[in-house]
């Protein structure tokens, strides 16, 4: 069981309720004569009267059309969680772009500032677009695929961009349109492109005539060439000046079956006409809107379709989780290929001014995206507990007396866990006290916080707040399938009631069997119906606060003891190894004949520090004193590198499967896949290193 809180809480809201959340929680009590006290009260009848919250939430966004007063069900409750209920099936002009176009009633508003490597922080303002600019661009773009290109609803149109005005204007144009769109991040290696093209088939592809990245600007004429030559069928494919290039790869296009290769980007903007207004195809709620793909890290990816209706998510999170409002000036750093893409478009979606970045946010220091925070007067930063890390190795002035960061209210983290030692840099050193760090959990599989904010309640080190209003989430035991939830311990984070963005299905998963394999497969078994989202997570029953342990299916378990891989990164990634340490890899081997699994904790040296064997008796001596004996890695080894995702995740399961013995291919979504190849050395090692024998 888990202790009381060691320290007070970091923070605490500046105006106890009359946040966000409080706002919502009391128009529920006025609503239906209810008496709920805090957001925890307000999430346990939004999942208890699901149907009622999520008939509520509708309206209370604000959504097109209203609903017909006679809807007393969101969905069919008597269906099985596995058969993908539709939400709102009678909903049939329902589209998503008609609900984002019109967010910010101020025409002269700024909506967009596209910024990128390369400009100038002092003397440029970057591609500044109002909503009145933005949606004429969409209605151009909306006009010239209709017309021009004949694209209708249902057809996929494709776009291998980076984050840029021009990703977030042919988003809403495909909804607008009813086709479905993809985007796919420009620096992903040709194998990759075609992993994901070949199974969407698009009509149209839009793509970067460069790339920027450490200051490195590179042509993608090459690779975009022989991605159409091997694509069938081939789509017509446009190109994206980045920048101020005047002549481009694509001008020397070679022509096929009397239609050029690839065009610029005037070409398609001639085939839209005036005459056409900016109209919105009628879509169902349930209808897909978009792909996003797995990170494929060990073999082909799959392809997410989401639904028109992951709005009503989306606009959850960052107007009642986040209070996210017009005023609001959003920094969110993604690239295209993540589902956070998306994310940022539901803060868009709330009229909030959006600043939309291309380029490493590590160039050409890792403080960079803090001064576009002080530029721009972000309001809401979205970032990684990566790049945090990175701010934090870097040392020197602290960022909150470099910069002016009075303008954050919110700093949101996802994609990995955050350490305790992190939460504790944030507020005593780095950023002003008054901001709200949240580190949250999702997913591409859920386009939602499964575990999100609360603005209305204290924040502890290490844990993160609230389950998401209306996400029935538990932790549940690894065996049985059965909550767990307050006993404190770690087990398997599942959701057992349906949600609206629940993925449509998987793009050619014919009968739908890798989509229920992906999540229901789990507990199965059990004879249970509920979705598995594959962390490790466990609840404090004091706090009632969050922690994140893992993927559960890379949780450890040497000797029958099981935690996750962040309970050590915590540790290591911090104070005072960060001085020494850049990165870290935690890994279980067990191969065929091994009656246990050894855990082995990988270390990436910063130079010039070299590992030595003090080094190794303290990380030795951190784990087992504030862990215990029995999560001291057996082996504790210097590597030159550790494998991470296109997105900044550590590539775990691919390292483990090779220690283990079996082959795998590595996804082009790895970086540095050569990283991989190194750990086949690890089969069968067993090193100079002396076991450590934990007392049972």
């Amino acid at each position: 069981m888990p202790s009381p809180p060691k320290d007070q809480p970091l923070w605490t809201p500046t105006h106890p309720g009359h946040t966000s959340i409080d706002r919502y929680r009391q128009h529920v009590n006025r609503r239906f004569s209810l008496h709920l006290r805090t957001s925890r009260d307000l999430h346990s009848w939004s999942v208890q009267q699901a149907q009622d919250f999520w008939i509520d939430l509708y309206t209370y966004l604000d959504l097109r059309p209203p609903l017909p007063p006679d809807v007393a069900v969101a969905y069919d409750d008597k269906l099985p969680m596995s058969a993908i209920p539709p939400f709102f099936p009678g909903l049939h002009r329902f589209n998503y772009a008609e609900n984002a176009l019109f967010a910010n009633p101020d025409p002269n508003a700024v909506a967009l500032v596209g910024w990128r490597e390369g400009l100038d922080l002092c003397h440029d303002e970057g591609e500044v677009v109002r909503w009145s600019e933005f949606r004429e661009r969409v209605r151009v773009v909306a006009s010239a695929l209709r017309r021009g290109l004949g694209v209708r609803k249902g057809d996929r149109v494709a776009a291998l961009v980076a984050t840029s005005v021009w990703a977030v204007v042919l988003f809403h144009a495909c909804a607008a349109v009813g086709a479905v769109f993809t985007c796919i991040s420009p620096e992903l290696g040709e194998e990759g492109v075609l992993a994901r093209l070949r199974q969407v088939e698009a009509k149209v592809l839009f793509v970067d005539g460069w790339t920027r990245w450490k200051g490195k600007v590179e042509g993608t004429g090459g690779k975009v060439r022989r991605v159409l030559e091997r694509l069938r069928p081939r789509p017509r494919a446009f190109v994206i000046p980045v920048g101020e290039e005047q002549v481009g790869w694509w001008e020397e296009s070679k022509e096929r079956g009397g239609l050029p290769l690839i065009s610029p980007i005037a070409d398609f903007l001639a085939l839209a006409s005036i005459r056409d207004a900016l109209v919105f195809e009628s879509t169902s709620f349930n209808d897909p809107l978009m792909i996003c793909y797995t990170s494929g890290t060990t073999g082909q990816p799959k392809c997410i379709v989401h639904r028109h209706g992951i709005i009503l998510q989306l606009k959850k999170i960052s107007a009642v989780h986040n209070a996210t409002t017009p005023r609001d000036v959003v920094l969110q750093y993604s690239s295209t290929s993540w589902v956070v893409f998306y994310i940022m478009c539901g803060y868009f979606a709330c009229g909030a001014k959006t600043i939309v970045y291309n380029g490493s946010p590590l160039y050409p220091d890792p403080r960079f995206l803090l001064r576009l925070v002080e530029k721009f007067s972000v309001t809401y930063f979205g970032t990684s507990p990566r790049y945090l890390l990175e701010v934090e190795m870097a040392g020197g002035i602290s960022p909150r007396e470099a910069l002016n960061l009075s303008s954050l209210r919110i700093v949101y983290t996802t994609g990995a866990t955050l350490s305790p030692a992190q939460y504790r840099w944030f507020y005593h050193t780095a950023f002003p006290p008054h901001v709200h760090l949240c580190n949250t959990a999702g997913g591409t599989d859920t386009a939602t916080s499964l575990i999100a904010a609360d603005p209305s309640a204290p924040l502890y080190a290490g844990e993160m707040q609230i389950y998401g209003l209306g996400m029935d989430v538990d932790i549940a035991d690894p065996e049985t399938g059965e909550s767990i939830a307050g006993t404190g311990q770690a087990g398997e984070m599942v959701v057992r009631k349906a949600f609206p963005s629940m993925p449509c299905f998987f793009w050619g998963d014919e009968g739908g069997r890798k989509y229920w394999e992906a999540y229901f497969e789990r507990f199965a078994e059990k004879g249970l119906d509920v979705w598995a989202q594959h962390d490790w997570v466990s609840m404090n029953p004091i706090t009632g606060g969050l922690v994140m342990h893992g993927r559960s299916d890379g949780v450890l378990n040497p000797s029958g003891i099981r935690f996750g891989s962040s309970e050590i990164y915590s540790l290591i990634e911090a104070p005072p190894f960060t001085a020494s340490i850049t990165n870290t890899l935690c890994i279980g081997r067990r191969r065929p004949h091994d009656v246990d699994e050894d855990v082995f904790l990988f270390i990436v040296m910063k130079p010039p520090h070299r590992f030595t064997p003090t080094l190794r008796n303290a990380i030795k001596s951190t784990i087992r004193n504030a862990l215990s004996p029995r999560h001291v890695p057996r082996f504790i080894v210097p590597v030159p590198d550790v494998p991470v995702t296109i997105n900044g995740k550590k590539v775990e399961s691919a390292v483990k499967e090779v220690m283990a013995g079996k082959e795998v291919k590595v996804s082009q979504t790895v970086v540095n896949p050569e990283a991989i190849e190194y750990f086949k050395r690890f089969r069968n090692w067993e090193g100079e290193e002396e076991v450590v024998k934990a007392k049972l």
